[in-house]
């Protein structure tokens, strides 16, 4: 994936941690990245993702472990 790649990807990927997602919300809010992106598509969340995460941060945990159990296996 290239640079542009979302929060959630790079999670899926292993190379961020949902412990990171603050990190991500401070860059987009001081405008360091994601510009021109709600902050919903920086994060790479669809609105029900972000309602729940938004109602419990806790719940990113269960996002990424669902996202994980329905990515298609890859050769």
């Amino acid at each position: 994936m290239s640079n542009t790649a979302t929060f959630m990807e790079r999670c899926l990927l292993g190379t961020a941690l949902p412990e990171q997602i603050d990190d991500y919300v401070a860059q987009w809010h001081d405008g360091i990245a994601g510009q021109n992106l709600t902050l919903r598509d920086f994060l790479g969340m669809d609105r029900r993702e972000y309602a729940a995460w938004m109602q419990d941060a806790d719940a990113i945990h269960a996002i990424l472990a669902l996202k994980k159990n329905i990515q298609p296996a890859t050769k």
